[in-house]
């Protein structure tokens, strides 16, 4: 059966077919994916996110890397000595947390763009986040220095790579 319904006459004066609901046929009903306090929660981990702040990010760069990348203006905060060591766990643990949430944002920004489908390397690069975010930090001062500096360089790497494809843009100082 079908009902007849008019468009707006002053831009359609022409009818169009409406189709009425056929009884013998079943549909179920839509339910919301997160019920009250899902979404409570949801609201509440908005509201405790900070955005990542990319000064701060250039600067952990510059403590991991040694600073053989000077992307922020200000240098190096800490001692200054090239080489020098994360001065201990509980700083670097919060310096990687940084790290790892900067890298999480340009993952997240590519993949909004379709990057990974686009662009072979920068999947790979993607794949490499995904297993670098989920790793713990070692114990022992060089194991943790080293595991700063492969997830410093590979946040460089990957904010660089985002920039050159026009992702992202003013992150990577020249």
């Amino acid at each position: 059966m079908t009902n007849i319904a008019l468009r707006d006459e002053a831009t359609s004066p022409e009818t169009m077919p409406v189709r009425v609901k056929d009884p013998g046929v079943r549909a179920k009903p839509w339910t919301p994916p997160l019920g009250g306090s899902g979404l409570h929660d949801l609201l509440n981990a908005v509201r405790r996110w900070d955005p990542v702040d990319w000064d701060e990010v250039y600067d952990d760069l510059d403590i991991v890397l040694n600073e053989e990348v000077s992307h922020h203006a200000a240098g190096a905060r800490g001692n200054g000595r090239p080489g020098a060591a994360v001065p201990g766990y509980d700083e670097a643990e919060k310096l990687a947390q940084r790290l790892r949430a900067a890298l999480m944002q340009l993952v997240n920004r590519g993949l909004l763009d379709q990057a990974d489908k686009k662009h072979p390397d920068i999947a790979d690069l993607f794949e490499q986040a995904h297993v670098m975010r989920s790793e713990e930090l070692p114990d022992g001062e060089r194991q943790t220095l080293a595991s700063l500096r492969k997830l410093g360089q590979l946040t460089l790497e990957l904010a660089e790579r985002l920039e050159e494809v026009g992702i992202v843009r003013g992150l990577v100082e020249c």
